[in-house]
């Protein structure tokens, strides 16, 4: 922060001024009253001779403890946040500002668990009767302000992450992932937080059946104390049994009623999540540049759309409601178990350790298997995916087998992960069991002595319907535990799926696909200004250098080039599918970078040599890029010389294409292809060898919608017909990335350069005639004469660009 800008108008430290001095009264208002409390022997009594039950000197000190640790790490905070905003983005001082803060949730919590605690006993021997009345008030005291310290502690986080983003400059590299100062990817930390402010949408319908949770778990917490009352009742009246049993009846269909309800919101709310996680995952992926497609196989995306978002669900919904809910199990077994006897009480806890301990390792352990095994099944699903959408390529090449081989090799390494995390799963509930019920042991043969000692000396020990109470709470508590460790493993999957996801919803796409200048209209003038372009996949090759043409509104200009010259990859750039490297694309005038892509994709249309239909009908095809009456789709299926074929469906325009368009034939999906271009009424239209891979007859009817189509627009035409180039206002010749030729058909003939070589081999091969070959780049000009000349011909050649 530089200048006057004051630090404490922001609001963290504001907030941090708030906690330091709620904290200073805290030591203040415990330590006043403990020394309010009694006499100064009163006093050193308390100190020398201290007792648990009676004495409050620790929560005193502890208060005084507090007042220093957490002013000392409040202050550490707000001068490490000063230092972020004045100086250069430094990762270490982060971490150093972290560990403060967990080091300050670390002790309230312990404060806050010791005050309870404290309480608990306290109220249990009923020693506060005995207790100067400031003493009760020092705990009290103590215990709000721990939990409201505790509860200020976690709020700053949010804050804390504000202050950062403030500071933070983002950046991005290619790929569009984010980036430090030194052009490290930055790889963003998943936690279970994220996740869940995901559904904050859902959380009224969490928060209903957080409602019935409480309720079912309150059921559940007295049906072991009522069940005690009726074993101790059995040895005195029938009467007590039967009064007690109906309140445990009733307990019972209470919780099965809030069980219901419970069970059903939490889903509902998952079912609600998920769908708009897969409709914003979804809308995250479409997004993204063409850059981004060429690289990432389509299979892995649909696995993160399909697989991914439902390990993610359960956790956010259902899971977090059975963890709360085993949670609450605990903490309210726990309390009556404090209750019904401190001392088994203290016996059982002394397993937690254990257990948390083996948690943490086992469940850093199952994060990164499971993202790795998720990998594996995504590798396995676009292995799939290819093979099945390419099937009649497979079975033409006999490639079955090949295809199996791929797919097994990507399932077994998924089955050797889920191997590691079925050991790992077992081998942790096992040693949870084993502790769980070793505690049990333990428990039911102190309590055992305990019922003896009461036998013999009455109040020192247990009735036997107070054990079995008890032990019912301890079968309460090891459950819970042990469901608490199994959700465990499903929150690090969680985290392990999620990871991806958040990868692509947090992905900034190098092209918008919105955003920009809307012009009043276009009239289709294109400039292309020393353009360089390099495709992302491919860095080290340069495929178009210092490129510049022009093309005139209205006017017809053909690429023509050898295979691989880049005249496809100037179409692209039209598009704006990529941005050039260097250099400048102008579209009416204007920079093409400037204008908003929807807009302008509005105004352009492109029919392609393999155009792309949808497994929808014809008529939703047609009118795929804007909404249009029945007349509009019938009109641009007319000018296309499409409507005749259509009609002779059985359904007419209602008819399925099959995936893909599979339904049709290669000369109808072309036509259908140029009906849907035609009803953008656009001002530019961009031809991709839209004719190379049809037979004659098809060839004849497509070109005839492409003469038809062409007629007021400016048109760049992807051409090897010698009759199209002819009729083009000018022919520029890409070859090897750069402009070779360019001018008017004949023109270029009297240079007799490339383009002549070209022509002169489209001719001979043409009319049948043995040439040697000029240039082996020249093969699809070959093949394109071939069709050209050789009349009845039913095939042709067409090869990629």
């Amino acid at each position: 922060m530089e200048g006057n800008r004051a630090y404490y108008t922001l609001p963290l430290f504001r907030y941090t001024n708030f906690v330091r001095f709620l904290v200073f009264l805290d030591g203040v208002v415990c330590v006043a009253l403990w020394l309010a409390g009694g006499r100064t022997q009163y006093l050193e009594d308390n100190v020398v001779h201290f007792d648990f039950y009676r004495s409050v000197f620790e929560l005193a000190c502890l208060s005084l403890l507090r007042m220093c640790l957490l002013f000392h790490f409040f202050t550490r905070i707000e001068e490490i946040s000063m230092k972020l905003l004045d100086e250069p983005y430094d990762r270490g001082l982060i971490k150093k500002r972290q560990a403060y803060y967990v080091s300050a949730i670390f002790f309230t919590l312990l404060s806050t668990a010791y005050a309870v605690t404290k309480g608990v006993f306290v109220l249990h021997e009923e020693s506060y009767k005995e207790m100067h009345s400031t003493y009760v008030a020092v705990c009290i005291a103590s215990l709000v302000f721990s939990v409201l310290e505790l509860l200020l502690a976690l709020a700053f986080l949010r804050m804390a992450r504000r202050l950062q983003v403030m500071r933070i400059v983002h950046r991005y590299n290619s790929d569009g992932q984010e980036i430090d100062e030194e052009g490290n990817t930055i790889k963003k930390k998943v936690n279970l937080r994220r996740l869940f402010v995901m559904a904050r949408d859902e959380w009224w319908i969490l928060g209903l059946g957080g409602i019935a949770l409480l309720v079912s778990s309150a059921s559940n917490m007295m049906a072991p104390l009522f069940f005690s009352f009726v074993v101790d009742a059995a040895l005195t009246s029938i009467e007590k049994v039967n009064h007690t049993v109906l309140v445990l009846l009733l307990i019972y269909i209470g919780g099965a009623i809030a069980a219901f309800f419970r069970s059903w919101l939490f889903t509902l709310a998952g079912m609600r999540f998920v769908a708009r996680l897969r409709e914003e995952l979804f809308a995250a992926i479409i997004k993204n540049e063409i850059a981004f497609f060429d690289t990432t196989r389509t299979g892995e995306l649909t696995n993160r759309l399909a697989s991914d978002t439902g390990v993610v669900q359960n956790t956010v919904t259902v899971n977090i409601s059975m963890l709360f809910r085993y949670l609450l199990q605990i903490v309210g077994s726990l309390s009556i178990m404090f209750v019904l006897s401190a001392k088994l009480t203290g016996v059982l806890l002394s397993c937690v350790p254990i257990v948390s301990i083996g948690a943490v390792v086992y469940g850093k352990y199952v994060q990164g298997i499971q993202k790795a095994f998720q990998d594996e099944l995504a590798t396995a699903s676009t292995v799939a995916e290819e093979s099945i959408s390419s099937v009649r390529t497979v079975r033409m090449f006999s490639g079955e087998d090949k295809s199996k081989r791929e797919y097994n090799v990507s399932i077994d390494k998924s089955y050797g992960y889920g191997k590691k995390l079925a050991l790992a799963g077992g081998g942790f509930n096992g040693i949870v069991g084993v502790v769980a019920f070793g505690a049990i042991v333990l428990v039911l043969w102190y309590g055992a002595k305990l019922v003896i000692m009461e036998k013999e000396h009455p109040g020192t020990g247990l009735t036997i319907g107070t054990l079995t109470g008890f032990m019912m709470y301890t079968l309460n508590v090891a459950m819970a535990f042990a469901f608490i460790s199994a959700l465990y493993g499903d929150f690090m999957k969680a985290l392990g799926a999620s990871e991806r996801i958040f990868e692509l919803l947090d992905r900034k796409s190098e092209v918008n696909i919105s955003g920009g200048k809307v012009l009043d209209g276009l009239d289709g003038g294109i400039l292309f200004k020393n353009v360089t372009f390099t495709y992302p996949s491919r860095p080290d090759n340069e495929v178009l250098k210092e490129v510049s043409f022009s093309v005139e509104p209205g006017k017809v200009v053909a690429l023509v080039g050898p295979s691989g010259g880049g005249k496809s990859t100037i179409v692209s750039l039209i598009e704006r599918f990529y941005d050039p490297d260097s250099g400048t694309i102008l579209l009416g005038g204007q920079d093409l970078s400037t204008l908003d892509p929807r807009w302008f994709r509005q105004q352009i249309s492109m029919v392609s040599q393999e155009p792309t239909l949808f497994a929808c009908t014809i008529k939703e095809n047609i009118a795929y890029g804007r909404e249009a009456t029945d007349e509009e789709v019938e009109e641009a299926a007319r000018q296309a010389n499409a409507h005749q074929f259509i009609t002779e469906f059985e359904e007419g325009y209602e008819t399925m294409v099959g995936e893909r368009g599979v339904r049709l034939s290669g000369g109808q999906k072309q036509r259908v292809a140029i009906a849907r271009s035609l009803i953008m009424n656009p001002s530019i239209l961009l031809l991709d060898e839209a004719t190379s891979a049809l037979d004659a007859e098809s060839e004849h009817l497509v070109q005839e919608a492409i003469d038809r189509a062409m007629k007021g627009r400016t048109v760049l035409v992807i051409a090897h017909r010698l009759s199209t180039v002819r009729n083009a206002s000018e022919v520029v010749v890409i070859d090897k990335g750069r402009i070779a030729e360019r001018g008017t058909h004949e023109d270029l003939l009297h240079k007799g350069g490339v383009y002549k070589k070209l022509v002169l081999r489209q001719l001979s091969a043409g009319h049948g005639h043995v040439m040697p070959p000029i240039n082996a780049d020249t093969a699809d000009i070959e093949e394109e004469g071939s069709q050209e000349g050789s009349e009845g011909s039913n095939e042709s050649n067409g090869t990629e660009r």
